[in-house]
């Protein structure tokens, strides 16, 4: 039984069908400078061997455990619970850390006196790519810095206090923004600090992955008077575009189509009408008529 110490680090990992990739992030923990850590590998109902694995490696300080299959967040929220570190650091089973990422980590949250930490990232593909984060702007919400910036604050980036992360805990019944979610549930009584030094390897897949459109309606809507008009735009174009390409239900695809023209201000006129759908010369002619005088009486402060 691994015995914490006062700066122990609890690594957590959730697995499920990771088989093929587990080994990988398992030595990038072992390959770590900094030493004092246990890892806790919480098994999501996996129907391969991924587990058995990590459980001949025979390591005092990785500890590992089977749930029946649920979700990653009921993993990682069992994770946590069993963790004994005044640090948690998560990461997925289909990532790796650079050798420095914990020390790195440990570093700054002390300098910057956080609760947490976010950073940048190597996207793994064909070619790597440099994912940099970056300080929140002035009166910028985390969501929309979120939604605007991609990987910003991508899970196995995350490093922060125990007491902060058992606290908030991930949403075990959201299957599609879990990560946006904890995120802005955490920094709404947390402060958390970037991590410009990418040490964090995200692999990209060319499988497309299962999107829970529930999920993401439900969260976005738990969220919507935090996000600009802009972001706000651009997103549900985004999330309307995803729905029709993935064959999404009628009514997903509607809600994406009517949540797009809430900021009509913002849109070219051609976008309106396409999203609008208008069945007639005369129902065209009497949204464009909408449109031109929706845009007109918009303040020009907004406009700008």
């Amino acid at each position: 039984m691994y015995v914490k110490e006062s700066n122990c680090i609890s690594v957590v990992i959730p697995l499920y069908n990771n088989y093929q990739t587990i080994e990988r992030a398992v030595f990038s923990v072992l390959s770590q400078s900094y030493s004092n850590w246990e890892l806790i590998i919480v098994d999501d109902g996996s129907e391969d061997e991924g587990l058995s694995l990590i459980e001949k490696m025979n390591d005092s300080r990785i500890r590992c455990y089977r749930l029946p299959h649920q979700n990653a967040n009921v993993a990682r929220n069992y994770g946590i619970a069993h963790s004994n570190g005044r640090y948690i650091a998560m990461l997925d089973a289909d990532d790796e850390w650079t050798e420095n990422h914990l020390a790195c980590s440990m570093d700054i949250l002390q300098k910057e006196n956080a609760d947490g930490i976010y950073g940048s990232l190597i996207l793994r593909g064909k070619i790597d790519r440099l994912v940099a984060t970056r300080v929140l702007q002035q009166d910028e919400s985390w969501i929309d810095f979120l939604l605007s910036n991609g990987y910003a604050a991508q899970t196995s980036t995350l490093f922060m206090t125990s007491v902060s992360v058992k606290a908030i805990l991930w949403d075990e019944t959201l299957l599609r923004h879990q990560d946006y979610d904890f995120v802005v549930r955490y920094c709404r009584k947390y402060r958390m600090s970037p991590k410009m030094e990418a040490t964090t390897i995200y692999y990209s897949s060319q499988e497309p992955k299962i999107i829970d459109f529930k999920s993401c309606i439900r969260f976005i809507k738990s969220v919507e008077d935090e996000i600009s008009d802009h972001v706000y735009m651009n997103y549900h174009l985004q999330m309307l575009h995803l729905a029709v390409t993935r064959l999404a239900d009628e009514a997903v695809v509607q809600y994406y189509r009517k949540a797009a023209t809430r900021c009509e201000y913002l849109l070219s006129l051609s976008d309106y009408l396409v999203l609008r759908e208008p069945q007639s010369k005369a129902n065209a002619l009497k949204l464009k008529m909408r449109y031109l005088w929706n845009v007109f009486r918009t303040p020009i402060s907004i406009q700008i």
